[in-house]
This record gives C-alpha cells, structure tokens and sequence, in this order.
C-alpha cells in the first residue's frame, strides 16, 4: 500500500514536503492510523476480514482521506492503538491558523510535535485522493464503466512496466 501511495503522490508531483505535497513518513504514518482504524471498525461490527485485498484497501484509503476525513478540525494519533483528536484541544502544537486544512499528525516519538506542519498543498493531496476515490468508484459500481486495468485509470503504467507488458505477453505466446 505504500508503495502504490508513494508512486500515486509521485505521478502527481506532490510527494515532496517543500515543494507542495506529503512526504514517506507522514504517508506511513496516514497508512498506519487508516489500518487501525480499519481493524478497530471490523472487531466492532464483529466481522473479521482474514484477507487483505489491495485494491480494497486502496479504495477505503482514498475514501477515507479524501472524502471523509475532516483536516480542519481534526488530528490523527497512532499511539494507543491509533485515535483522533480535536486540532483545537492541542492548539499550540496542532493549528496553523494561515493553513487551517493543514493534516495535523502527532509524532508517535514526541506528541507535541506535527508530522503534517512542514506539508504543503493539502487541499491538493486530498483532491487527488477524492478524485481516485470517485474514478475507482465508477470501475466497481453501477454501471460499471469497462476498463482493461482499474488500478491504470489512476496509476499511470512507466515505460518500464510497459516493457515488461509485452516481455511477458510475448513469453505467453510461446
């Protein structure tokens, strides 16, 4: 998963913190909170989900933090087992009044420190993740729209992936 987030953010060229998008720590740190909630939600609704999909996890990720997740008001925690907090009730540390939908991330080794403070360009982040969100979203749902890769519709295939494509479609044939 973070992996196929970090080369997402890439194509888009906001994977780097200075110059407008979300760098690998603060990601993983997104990817670890999106799991825990995950589980905590699947052993309250009793369900177990012994089967991790990525293309679901994908999806639910992309839903998540971009279109559900509220970054104004609210901060994310992976300590304890994860948990969201109220940016206002950790004002000085958490809310930057000149970027309000700043992502606030506590620092798991410090919890006054913000992950999320140096991110630029967030509403960004989050449009491109809603965005993937609603494309994945029209691949899976009525009516489906016909499509000879899903994940290609938002990750762009490289010329090496191309290459190896037909490296291997021509070994097949053999």
């Amino acid at each position: 998963l973070a992996f196929v987030l970090k080369y997402f953010l890439s194509v888009r060229h906001l994977h780097e913190p200075y110059t407008g998008g979300m760098g690998s720590y603060l990601l993983q740190l997104l990817i670890v909170s999106f799991l825990q909630h995950r589980e905590r939600e699947a052993f309250c609704m009793k369900r177990y989900r012994p089967n991790y999909n990525l293309g679901v996890l994908l999806f639910e990720f992309f839903e998540l933090y971009g279109f559900d997740f509220n970054y104004v008001t609210t901060g994310i925690s992976v300590r304890y087992d994860g948990f969201y907090f109220t940016k206002g009730s950790k004002l000085e540390h958490f809310w930057q009044a000149t970027r309000p939908f700043g992502i606030a991330m506590e620092n798991p080794l410090d919890e006054t420190m913000d992950v999320g403070k140096s991110t630029f360009r967030m509403q960004g982040v989050q449009r491109a993740f809603e965005s993937a969100f609603h494309v994945l979203r029209s691949h899976v749902s009525e009516p489906i729209i016909p499509t000879p890769s899903i994940l290609a519709s938002v990750l762009p295939p490289t010329e090496d992936m191309h290459k190896r494509y037909i490296m291997v479609a021509q070994t097949m044939k053999k």
